[in-house]
């Protein structure tokens, strides 16, 4: 692993604070993309919840609702990439003295989802098994959908 300040990529690896704010009312699966270019879980946030992270900014950090897996956005953004604590206090124009790390407030929200999306997430979390979901007249693939919902549910 790098040590802070080395080269990454050609992109200056620099420490970045970051509380994750969760303003759905969805549990958001925080997903940090490791050096292999994979998603690996950070935490799951409740609903109007926050969590703090400390962070470089060479990472990149994305977000699902937890049931669906559905995309969610930070500034109407897919991919997250912090700005060294450093950087945001300049541009925030402080006069005081740097002596504390600035934490940058990444506030997470819904991405426009059809009504079918909208639909199944509802109903993922109002049916509780597989048997609830069965009863349903509704066409399978749904029926599949609502199973594989609900298990990730299950797995928390």
């Amino acid at each position: 692993m790098a040590l802070m300040g080395e080269q990454i990529a050609g992109t200056q690896r620099q420490p970045a604070y970051v509380r994750f704010q969760n303003n759905t009312c969805y549990r958001i699966e925080i997903n940090w993309i490791n050096y292999q270019k994979k998603e690996q879980t950070y935490c799951i946030l409740d609903p109007k919840k926050f969590v703090d992270a400390n962070t470089f900014s060479t990472h990149k950090w994305v977000f699902r609702e937890y049931a669906s897996k559905c995309q969610m956005v930070v500034a109407g953004r897919e991919v997250f990439v912090a700005t060294p604590w450093v950087e945001e206090h300049k541009r925030l124009e402080f006069k005081h003295p740097i002596n504390v790390p600035l934490r940058t407030r990444v506030i997470i929200e819904m991405t426009v989802l059809d009504l079918r999306q909208l639909c199944l997430l509802k109903l993922s979390y109002l049916l509780k098994t597989k048997e609830d979901i069965m009863t349903l007249e509704i066409p399978k693939t749904l029926q599949n959908e609502l199973i594989e919902m609900i298990s990730n549910i299950e797995t928390s």
